[in-house]
C-alpha cells in the first residue's frame, strides 16, 4: 500500500472512533420544551429530541446540579466581564481609571463590577 492509502485508512479509523464517542454523548445547547408528567421531567431540544428524567432522581441530583451550574456561570460571567473591561481600556489607553462609562450606559460598569 502506498502512503496515501495508509493515511486514508488511519483517518477513517480516527473518524470511526470519534463517531463511537459521539454516539454516547448528547449536547443540549438549549431546550424548547419543558414539562412534567407521571413522575418524569421532559426536556425537549433540537429537532423533536427528548431527554426524560425521573423526578425523584432529579430532585436528589438538584443540589449538585445547582452548585455546578452556578460555579460555571460565574466563571463565564467573570470571563466576559474581563473581556468587556479590556475592550473599554483599549478604547482609551491613556485613561488610567479602572472603569469607563459609555454614553447611554452610565452606571452599567458599576453594576458589572458588583457581580
Amino acid at each position: 500500500m502506498d502512503l496515501k492509502k495508509l493515511d486514508l485508512k488511519e483517518r477513517i479509523k480516527e473518524l470511526e472512533e470519534q463517531l463511537e464517542e459521539a454516539k454516547s454523548h448528547t449536547y443540549i445547547h438549549e431546550t424548547n420544551h419543558l414539562y412534567c408528567q407521571d413522575g418524569e421531567m421532559h426536556f425537549g431540544f433540537g429537532e423533536d429530541k427528548w431527554l426524560v428524567y425521573n423526578t425523584d432522581q432529579l430532585f436528589k441530583d438538584l443540589p449538585f446540579i445547582i452548585n455546578q451550574v452556578v460555579k460555571e456561570n460565574k466563571k463565564m460571567q467573570d470571563y466576559y466581564l474581563g473581556k468587556i473591561k479590556d475592550e473599554l481600556k483599549e478604547l482609551d489607553p491613556d485613561d488610567k481609571t479602572t472603569t469607563k462609562e459609555i454614553p447611554g450606559f452610565e452606571g452599567t460598569l458599576e453594576k458589572l463590577n458588583n457581580l
